[in-house]
This record gives structure tokens, sequence and C-alpha cells, in this order.
């Protein structure tokens, strides 16, 4: 079992890393599965079948428990857009945040807030820093946060498996919890979530016979997960587009239906350096809503912000 669990993990990690390791050794590996009479899904639930019986399920072992709930969703958001549940080729599990090293200061508060975990410089030439966890207690850690709290399709597929091979190697017996509930704008996911993936725009445009327009944009955008980003456009009132260019969705709120988007962040502030750019941004929207872009101090002050802007897009 051991050995098929093995070629699994390869399968899954050539499947992460298709350019790296071609398909020709993954469909070897596929094959040797097979051979075994099991199919990748079902040699998932015999690992879950062969678990049973190992050591204690998470509702009888005690729990990480994060009291903070603010941090917890920004957290849970944050890590949807920007963390990995990793499985490496031998078998060793890998949580990981992966951040720009000019805004690594959330990584050292991540850190902090959860007291455990190390931060490391990930690649010098990237200029990236990450946060891991690979030991078995911070591991189970990691799992007691999200498990039965994550909200995209793809998070969940990925954590599945993850938790799979959790229970197999460690000989442990945790239920994996689907999450039907959704967040809002009521806590701070969204929050963490705009952290890892969201983006703050301005355009000016200058028309010979309407004068200058000013256009404002809230921006997600996601590879798949359609049924989440249509949720998120449908509570912040904005709308759903495909991009071709990337086979994704941008979930876009724009500038007069900005109202639940400025109040939402106001009580939910952003963490990284993201903040300095919603700061600019903000000042502009309010020049806006007291019709300053109407008046010629008004629009120097929103091109000041707009040039801070395009500024700050260009920093990691």
């Amino acid at each position: 079992m051991w050995d098929e669990f093995r070629a699994f993990l390869k399968l899954h990690y050539m499947r992460e890393h298709p350019v790296i390791l071609g398909p020709l050794k993954r469909d070897f590996l596929l094959g040797k599965i097979q051979e075994q009479g099991q199919s990748a899904g079902n040699l998932i639930k015999g690992f879950y079948s062969e678990a049973q019986g190992w050591g204690s399920s998470v509702t009888t072992r005690e729990a990480f428990i994060l009291k903070d709930n603010i941090f917890k969703f920004w957290f849970i958001g944050f890590v949807e857009g920007k963390g990995s549940f990793i499985i490496n080729k031998d078998g060793c599990l890998v949580f990981k945040i992966t951040q720009p090293s000019p805004d690594a200061q959330v990584l050292f508060n991540i850190k902090k807030s959860l007291a455990f975990g190390l931060i490391r410089v990930q690649d010098k030439i990237n200029n990236t820093h990450c946060y891991r966890v690979e030991d078995k207690q911070g591991l189970f850690k990691i799992i007691s946060i999200f498990n039965g709290n994550l909200f995209l399709d793809s998070q969940k597929e990925q954590f599945k498996l993850w938790l799979a091979a959790y229970n197999y190697k460690y000989k442990e017996n945790i239920t994996y919890l689907d999450n039907n509930n959704k967040p809002g704008l009521s806590n701070s996911w969204l929050s963490g979530f705009t952290d890892a993936l969201g983006c703050f725009t301005c355009s000016i445009l200058d028309k010979p016979i309407k004068g200058t327009s000013v256009k404002l944009s809230y921006i997600l955008t996601q590879k798949g997960n359609y049924d989440q980003i249509q949720f998120l456009a449908n509570i912040l009132r904005g709308k759903t587009h495909l991009m071709d260019s990337h086979s994704g969705y941008n979930m876009t709120v724009n500038t007069t239906k900005l109202g639940l988007t400025i109040k939402y962040f106001d009580l939910y502030p952003l963490k990284t350096k993201k903040h300095i750019v919603y700061f600019n941004w903000n000042k502009i929207y309010m020049l806006i809503v007291n019709k300053k872009h109407l008046t010629l101090d008004g629009l120097s002050l929103i091109k000041r912000y707009h040039k801070n802007l395009n500024r700050l897009a260009k920093v990691p």
C-alpha cells in the first residue's frame, strides 16, 4: 500500500508541475497505480479506509483554536488566494505561503499571530519570502484552522487530498469537513482574499466634449471557481467577466457601485502594503463622492493620488 501511496503522491506532484516533469512519466505513474487495481480516486478512499482506527479524529483530540476571529477569517481568505497545501514527490507535507520580500512583514505578522511555523527567504533572484509549516504538530494546527472553513472549490480539492495524505502518513483519522457557509460582508475573509489577489484601479480619461472623467474599479481575478466569484459579485453589486487572456474570470465593482466595498474595507482593513494602495484609491473615491472631481483643485488632487497608485503598482 505504501508503494501505491508513494506513486500516487508522485503523480499528484507531477500534475502540479507538468512543465518540469512532463506527461510521459506522469502517465507511467498513473498506470502503476491502476495496475494495482485502483483508480487515483479509489486510492484516496483506500487511504481513508485503511486509516480507520488509526489515532484519533479531530473531534476527539484537542484542536487548535484561533480566538481572534478577525485574524482567523482574514488568514483563511489570504491563504485561499496565496497559500498552498503541498504534497512533495517524496511524500512530505508542507503548508506554504509565498510573498514578495518587500511585503514580507505580513508573513511575520502571521507567524506572530499563530505562534508556530518558519519564515525563510525562498528565492533571492525573484525576491520572495515564504512562511512554511512542515512538522506534524504544526500541520495538525493548520488542519484545525482550515478543515470545514474553505470557500473556493479549487482549495477544497487541494486540501482534501492533502488531508488524506496527512492521515495516511501519520496514521490519523481526521474527517474532512465540507463548508456550506459562504463569506459575506460581516467577516474578514474578503479582506484576506483581497490582500492576496485583489487590486484597486483608477483611470482618468480626457474627453474633448464632456471633459475629464474618473473611473475607479475594485477587481478580483480567478482561474476557475466561477460560482464563488459570481457569489462575491452578487454581494458586492459587481459583475463577472470571462477573461480569455488567462482563461479565468474578473469580478469588477465600478465607481457608482463601490459604496458597500468602501464600507467593508473601512471595517476590515487590509494587512499587506496593499492598504497603502487602498488609502490613495479611497481618497479619490471620496473626492468623486463629494463632486470635487468637477473642480480644477479636486482634479489636481485626484491626479496626484492616481500617480501614487501607478507608482505603488510597480512595487512587488
